[in-house]
């Protein structure tokens, strides 16, 4: 009678080890995109760690109405005259919950991790927030963003203006962001290049 009781236990324990194992595997994988930065120019981050801080951000899909993401921005859309670009016109998805990497002497790859919402994001980028600087506009530099070329920097924008006279010249021309779409449960690793250099020139 003991060994049939034991064999019982014994089954209805292995019984319920696979059922709840089922159930762990069914359960759906948190949707993220994550994976490594490999940063140009860190030296320069070291004289500029205490002026700001870095962040890794992903947009939402692009939209001119309402404003949203990043992309395409026709001439005269901010105005009678105004030149159009490539940028961002909308906040981060994660803006209340940025990565924020930490300088490291020496260190050029940086892993990052971002959980969302299974959907079309317009932009993966990493960028500089200066603290002295107020204008929204020009606060962050875009150190690089995800642009299908892990071995390439694209800092993702393209800048123009009106020097006057109705002539419009172009300060920063980079292949924009790669489109990101992510699907219900996936894992996806994006990797691509920054460059810090890119401080010097935004903020000169």
């Amino acid at each position: 009678m003991k060994n049939r009781i034991l064999i019982f236990s014994i089954a209805v324990l292995a019984a319920s080890s696979l059922f709840l194992s089922s159930c762990k595997d069914d359960e759906p994988k948190t949707t993220k995109v994550y994976g490594t930065i490999t940063l140009d120019n860190t030296d320069k981050w070291a004289t500029w760690q205490d002026s700001g801080v870095v962040e890794v951000t992903i947009f939402p899909a692009f939209s001119l109405d309402p404003p949203a993401g990043w992309g395409a921005i026709p001439d005269g859309f901010f105005g009678s005259g105004v030149p159009g670009g490539t940028f961002a016109i909308g906040a981060p998805y994660n803006s209340q919950n940025p990565v924020v990497l930490t300088y490291k002497a020496g260190q050029t790859k940086y892993d990052y991790e971002i959980e969302v919402e299974p959907g079309t994001y317009s932009a993966l980028a990493i960028g500089f927030r200066n603290n002295s600087v107020s204008d929204p506009s020009l606060k962050t530099a875009t150190l690089g963003c995800y642009w299908d070329n892990e071995t390439t920097v694209s800092h993702g924008v393209v800048i123009k203006a009106d020097v006057g006279g109705g002539n419009i010249m172009t300060f920063f021309d980079y292949p924009a962001p790669a489109t990101v779409d992510v699907k219900t449960g996936e894992q996806k690793e994006l990797n691509f290049k920054a460059d810090f250099g890119f401080v010097e020139l935004w903020y000169q």
